[in-house]
């Protein structure tokens, strides 16, 4: 009998834990402590400021058209619209919870809002985004390089223009 008993409770232990899936509330909670909505509004920024510097000198090329040019004008600002709208926080709040629901269970989200409650956490949150701000300067100084690397390759591959 006691050997069943132990067999029993054995299997008991042994059943996978379920955690608890993570709750919209607490998501939501989550992504107002890490300040999630102002570091999406802050990439939409970007995405503005890397349109301006690559397309809208478009509109400056030599021998195009007022026409044209006030055409490609308004097809930047409807860019800009579109993007902004596609990528505004009530469109991708709902991709944040959905994502968050499938990577964390309660319990990690209860974790995270406790660390993002403590002052380490509040601090951790207002320095990301200096930390993004650094890593997309590293990373315009690395495309710099990979440009002039792969403009060199090329003129390599393709050999030396004759005259």
């Amino acid at each position: 009998m006691k050997r069943l008993l132990f067999i029993l409770l054995f299997a008991a232990f042994s059943l996978p834990v379920h955690a608890e899936p993570a709750q919209e509330t607490s998501i939501e909670k989550l992504l107002v402590l890490t300040d999630a909505r102002k570091l999406c509004d802050s990439a939409l920024a970007d995405t503005d400021a890397i349109i301006e510097t690559t397309l809208r000198p478009l509109l400056k090329t030599e021998g195009i058209t007022a026409e044209k040019r006030q055409m490609l004008e308004s097809f930047l600002n409807q860019y800009k619209t579109i993007v902004r709208e596609e990528f505004s926080w009530q469109k991708t709040l709902p991709d944040y919870i959905r994502i968050y629901r499938e990577i964390f269970t309660e319990e990690e989200i209860q974790s995270l809002i406790a660390f993002y409650e403590s002052p380490t956490g509040q601090m951790f949150v207002r320095k990301t985004p200096l930390i993004m701000d650094k890593m997309n300067d590293v990373l315009s100084m690395k495309m710099t390089v990979i440009i002039n690397r792969m403009q060199a390759a090329l003129i390599e591959t393709m050999g030396t223009p004759s005259r």
